[in-house]
């Protein structure tokens, strides 16, 4: 058995929709949207289709007919803001912000879109010598506020924090 952690549904985040069908083959879903956004979620599928769908924090999500877009064209920019290791903190905690931001923005998943995020951003510090980020740390209408700028492209807020969270690894 997986320990709990923040990234998976066990521990403090038994409230996480979990895998009811126990599908473990991706082949087993056909239409993601319809198999993933069905039942009771109609009216909120309907709203997310016609890119009407805010939520309380103020956010605004990709509409699903553009997610494979922004997908692909994430790849490029990963490609060209991917931190590396010889890389200062500035610029890793510059290249992190932007990755997160516009990764949070696509939200491709039904649940779990900010623990996956935050593990691809821990991933991606680890292999430059960093711990992950500890956003527990920052108080929680900052964090919103800086998604928020970074929905309109403003990453500064967001730099800011990975900036202050970024720590060495222990050797």
């Amino acid at each position: 058995m997986v320990a709990a952690s923040r990234y998976n549904v066990g521990g403090n985040e038994a409230d996480v929709m979990k895998n009811k069908l126990d599908i473990t083959d991706p082949k087993e879903l056909g239409d993601a949207e319809t198999v993933l956004l069905t039942d009771a979620y109609d009216h909120f599928l309907e709203l997310l289709k016609n890119g009407k769908l805010k939520l309380n924090l103020g956010l605004l999500f990709m509409p699903p007919n553009q997610i494979e877009k922004a997908l692909e064209d994430f790849k490029v920019d990963f490609e060209d803001n991917k931190p590396q290791k010889s890389d200062s903190k500035a610029i890793i905690a510059k290249k992190t912000a932007f990755l997160y931001c516009e990764l949070n923005v696509i939200h491709p998943f039904r649940e779990g879109n900010g623990r996956a995020t935050r593990l691809f951003i821990d991933l991606l510090l680890e292999n430059c010598g960093y711990e992950g980020l500890d956003f527990t740390k920052i108080p929680g209408d900052q964090y919103i506020a800086a998604c928020r700028k970074g929905t309109l492209r403003d990453y500064k807020f967001m730099e800011e924090i990975v900036l202050q969270l970024l720590k060495k690894k222990c050797e």
